[in-house]
């Protein structure tokens, strides 16, 4: 059960920094340190070691919503990212405890890891055209990204 929390946490982290930065055009910084004070203040009202592991791991994910929006343009790619922050942050729990520089590590892991898994697997993103906004047609306005 602590597992499905953490990795809910960290698609939480990741969407609400990048929606911050590219939705409300805050920019990545202002949508990291949002979220990441959020987090602070709210999972340190719960149990110690739980709020803690939560707090850190909202906070990888924030810094995973950094990424720019040519790399991940749709908000659902920040859930698949968000996963894998989530999935990377259990298994390396007890790795390099007090290093520094590994929550950085990870969030680039993910968003790299996702950026090749489009590329591997061919995953076209599409993106609708001004000539399609005008008109109301999808299929004839979208194209490659």
């Amino acid at each position: 059960m602590e597992n499905i929390l953490i990795i809910l946490i960290a698609i939480a982290g990741t969407t609400t920094a990048y929606f911050i930065s590219i939705y409300l055009n805050k920019g990545p910084t202002m949508g990291a340190a949002v979220t990441t004070l959020l987090s602070g203040i709210v999972f340190s009202y719960m149990d110690s070691e739980l709020g803690l592991t939560l707090a850190v791991v909202a906070t990888t994910g924030a810094y995973a919503g950094m990424i720019s929006k040519k790399k991940a343009p749709r908000i659902w790619e920040m859930i698949i990212i968000g996963f894998i922050v989530g999935t990377i942050s259990i298994l390396a729990t007890s790795t390099y405890v007090g290093v520094g520089g590994k929550l950085g590590t990870i969030a680039a892991i993910s968003c790299l890891s996702w950026i090749g898994m489009k590329k591997a697997f061919n995953i076209e993103i599409v993106k609708e055209t001004d000539d399609a906004k005008k008109k109301g047609s999808l299929k004839k306005g979208i194209q490659s990204y």
